[in-house]
């Protein structure tokens, strides 16, 4: 069984490997040749104030590969309120560090092939889909990026935003100033904003990627031509929507997470339980069936795109999963543990 760190998986996989796994996955779940694992999220009272602790467990299995995955997360949740916003923040509870993880099995043996971190893997996977979705969704000769956010995974929605476009101009808004600094020292030609409607102003393309539970992106920015696209639910809502003239989530098989939610636990209805993807999700066309061509795409100039990250599929870890443990193995990279470590003699 082989073990992976962040570090090697970032070494391993570029955003445009990522997006050439993923692409045949989508298809192949289209047509019923790979198996959705839904997103599951069981939330309960912590002893941090303010706070609930959140499990979450997601995944999925593609023959085509021979690979099961399962990605799981054991989070201390918060909801800050930043610029007027309310954010929710995993806070690093874990002795300053974070748990997740990702388990690759195989569906020959049955064995535990593979495990590691879901940080790098998780920004990869994310910024990976939105990518596909700008590759088919916006005009080809789009040239301003605007990018509301500058974290994490802003700076994945960059990475595959520039894998797929060439723009000429890239602007980045955050309402913190320190943020958006080390965003542009971090990443070449950009430039940061001190608004965001310096940021969106003449954009041909609008990415959020924010930890925002309300709505970030404002119908009045939407311009015919434009596409736009979030990494979360809450960072659009129906009045959004209502402005564009094709619409892709993410996935409509799931429209939204499983909850299942202690009585007593703070803060969780507002973030889960409101808002236009509850079942209207599902009644537009998903990525994969804009990937398969069952749905189609941007069929004029005027028309305004969004693609919209409704809830993330744990599929994309067997794909971009799959695609690392081969790298791995070829290269030589990771630690092996002994496979009875994993295994038992007694009859389950």
């Amino acid at each position: 069984m082989l073990i992976l760190s962040n570090e090697e998986i970032a070494r391993l996989l570029t955003m445009q490997d990522v997006m050439a796994a993923l692409e045949p996955m989508y298809r192949d779940a289209v047509e019923s040749r790979a198996l959705l694992s839904p997103r599951f999220d069981n939330m309960m009272p912590t002893a941090l104030e303010g706070a609930y602790y959140a499990f979450k467990h997601m995944g999925g299995g593609w023959p085509a590969q021979g690979i099961q995955a399962l990605r799981i997360n054991s989070d201390i949740c918060t909801h800050p309120v930043i610029a007027g916003k309310p954010r929710r923040v995993k806070q690093p509870m874990a002795d300053g560090r974070w748990v997740g993880l990702v388990l690759l099995f195989s569906t020959e043996t049955g064995k535990l092939l593979a495990m590691f971190p879901d940080g790098v893997m998780q920004r990869l996977r994310v910024g990976a889909a939105s990518g596909l979705g700008l590759k088919h969704l916006a005009r080809e000769n789009v040239s301003t990026l605007a990018l509301i956010g500058t974290g994490w995974q802003a700076g994945a929605q960059l990475m595959a935003a520039r894998a797929v476009r060439n723009f000429r101009e890239v602007r980045v808004y955050s309402p913190q100033q320190k943020s958006r600094e080390a965003f542009v020292a971090r990443n070449k030609n950009v430039r940061a904003v001190d608004t965001v409607e310096a940021c969106v102003e003449g954009a041909d393309v609008i990415l959020s990627a924010t930890s925002s539970m309300v709505r970030v992106i404002d119908p009045k920015w939407l311009k015919p031509g434009m596409h736009v696209g979030s990494i979360k639910s809450q960072e659009i809502d129906g009045e959004v929507l209502d402005r564009c003239d094709r619409i892709f989530v993410h996935n409509r098989q799931q429209a939204k997470q499983y909850n299942n939610v202690m009585p007593g636990t703070p803060n969780v209805k507002e973030e889960h339980e409101q808002g236009w993807w509850r079942e209207p999700a599902r009644s537009y066309p998903d990525l994969g069936e804009l990937l398969a061509e069952r749905a189609p795409g941007r069929e004029r100039a005027d028309e305004i795109t969004c693609f919209a990250n409704n809830v993330g599929t744990g599929l994309q870890f067997a794909a971009a999963g799959a695609l690392a443990l081969r790298k791995a193995r070829e290269q030589g990279v990771g630690r092996e543990l002994p496979d009875d470590w994993f295994t038992e003699d007694v009859h389950p």
